[in-house]
């Protein structure tokens, strides 16, 4: 047997940047999964648990996109990050506020966790995540559909370029109708309160990573979760690859046919298929208030 045939029997050799990029999307959530149940174990207030949680996870996805990089010429410049941290400052105090009406609520209303058994409270959050991201991916794809939701839903992806801090760029009624739709129900339906928590901090944590300018390889994983790789033809300017309008799983998309995934691969352009029916992505005052504007 010559040297050819004994190298395409070889298995695959992954190189160590291949590697990562594999392992990025289970390692980050993992983390933050840990960090977030040791918090709750340590019998931290549930809503400084989600504030932790958030912020550890948010410099996690930083230093991926600084290790791993996907595209060089996504990396933001000053403008954008001056814009992101207004959007970032005055939409997280909106986005916590509906979260506080949810977490108010799951306080009075939500029944305490009856058990402490991880698998049992794993089996619960992931079935509130799941109604949470139906309700999600109904109220994202009415952004869509209604041209008066477009408006307001538009605003989102104005921006030319991809990375995580670009998540903040979103009118903020979208932002808080979206929070309470896709949160208030769970409360209704019985879920403890820890499982609402943990299913809004997963949700939460994919929304971002959705964004990150890394080189995220799902792999298999991308059949059940939604990640930067289906993200990106979400904001492609091809209506007909505008798709994935789940929020962290993809069974939604697989159920109502709106599921795309080319592994590895990305959009000729994002962004708005008429741009000059919006503000430029670094006008936030008139981003925020075009939309009351015929």
């Amino acid at each position: 047997m010559n040297n050819q045939s004994l190298a395409t029997i070889a298995p695959e050799r992954l190189c160590p940047r291949e590697i990562a990029s594999r392992m990025a999307y289970p390692a980050t959530l993992g983390i933050a999964l840990a960090f977030v149940y040791g918090l709750h174990l340590s019998g931290m207030a549930l809503e400084s648990v989600l504030f932790a949680g958030f912020f550890f996870s948010l410099a996690m996805m930083a230093l991926l996109e600084i290790a791993l990089p996907f595209r060089n010429d996504w990396k933001p410049g000053w403008r954008d990050w001056a814009v992101n941290a207004a959007y970032f400052i005055l939409n997280g105090a909106i986005d916590n506020f509906g979260k506080i009406v949810v977490a108010a609520v799951a306080v009075y209303l939500a029944p305490a966790a009856e058990v402490t058994d991880p698998l049992a409270l794993t089996g619960s959050t992931l079935l509130a995540l799941l109604i949470g991201d139906l309700l999600g991916y109904g109220w994202h794809r009415l952004g869509h559909i209604s041209s008066l939701l477009w408006r307001f839903h538009g605003i989102h992806h104005v921006p030319t370029k991809l990375y995580m801090f670009m998540n903040n760029t979103v009118h903020f009624l979208d932002l808080f109708i979206g929070s309470l739709v896709s949160g208030i129900p769970l409360v209704v339906f019985g879920f403890s309160a820890e499982s609402i928590a943990l299913s809004l901090f997963v949700s939460g944590f994919h929304s971002f990573f959705a964004h990150v300018n890394a080189d995220v390889r799902m792999g298999w994983l991308g059949y059940l979760m939604l990640g930067p790789e289906h993200h990106r033809w979400h904001h492609s300017t091809k209506m007909d690859e505008s798709l994935n309008f789940g929020s962290a799983t993809a069974l939604w998309d697989h159920v109502f046919g709106t599921f795309l995934y080319h592994p590895g691969e990305c959009p000729d352009a994002v962004g708005v298929a008429h741009p000059q029916k919006f503000p430029g992505e670094h006008q936030l005052i008139h981003g925020y208030l075009s939309p009351f504007i015929r």
